[in-house]
């Protein structure tokens, strides 16, 4: 049987400035500060097209309310802006897969407004009610609705790992929230998991020969595990925050 092969285009929607180092690599006890990249992957197979991830907000608004860090939106990554260099319609999009419902990887998902989404159960039922200090980042305010909330009629919560398509199927990878996900894709230049925060950076990947978590999780132990995991596929990683994937932008091809 052949497996379908899929091209990934990994495109820039807006970028966090100012972050503390500590918060994206483990036990980083430094001062400095580094810039991280909000990633959208574009999947396409044949007439098929399926999005991982639909970044942050662009509104003014939303920004001064939800973002702890320095967060810009140039004009050329706003996402009616993206999808049309990419040469994608948003109503042409019948899947959109998130890794995981912090705002910053599902702020745009009301756009694809024909599309089924694709969640882990375990990261819905703790984005309802999440401890307090992961509020924030699931976009909890008193006046406004979280993003993850704005389509729930469209999501389906998957339990574990799933097939979604031929050559392609989400993997929970636990840890840094409950139920972070990846998804596996399968290319003409091999198999690609998209990583989501499980893998912030390359250097989060290899550091030293090592596997380094982010400063920021729900479950350590777990988040190691996820690590381990990945690291035994054998497949190539795309860090959901890493400005070497956007700046090749082209994967699989």
């Amino acid at each position: 049987m052949t497996t379908a092969k899929w091209v990934i285009d990994a495109a820039k929607l807006g970028e966090l400035r100012d972050v503390p180092a500590g918060k994206v690599y483990l036990e980083d006890r430094s001062e400095r500060v580094v810039s991280l990249p909000l990633v959208m992957f574009v999947l396409r197979s044949g007439d098929r097209t399926v999005v991982v991830d639909t970044g942050g907000p662009s509104d003014e608004e939303q920004i001064r309310q939800r973002i702890p860090f320095g967060y810009v939106v140039e004009e050329t990554e706003r996402l009616d802006k993206v999808l049309e260099r990419l040469d994608v319609s948003a109503d042409e999009v019948d899947l959109v897969v998130n890794t995981h419902l912090h705002w910053d990887h599902c702020s745009n998902n009301d756009a694809f407004r024909n599309a089924e989404i694709l969640v882990q159960r375990a990261e819905l039922d703790y984005a309802a009610a999440p401890n307090a200090e992961f509020l924030r980042a699931y976009g909890h305010h008193p006046d406004t609705e979280p993003p993850f909330a704005q389509c729930l009629d469209r999501v389906r919560a998957l339990d574990g790992e799933t097939e979604i398509a031929p050559g392609l199927a989400v993997l929970p990878l636990p840890g840094h929230s409950p139920g972070s996900q990846g998804v596996r894709v399968d290319t003409a230049d091999g198999t690609f998991v998209i990583t989501g925060d499980c893998v912030d950076t390359y250097a989060n990947w290899d550091n030293a020969g090592a596997a380094v978590p982010s400063g920021r999780f729900t479950d350590l132990p777990a988040f190691r595990t996820s690590l381990t995991h990945l690291k035994g596929t054998g497949w190539k990683p795309l860090p959901s925050h890493d400005h070497m994937v956007v700046e090749k932008g082209a994967f699989g091809y």
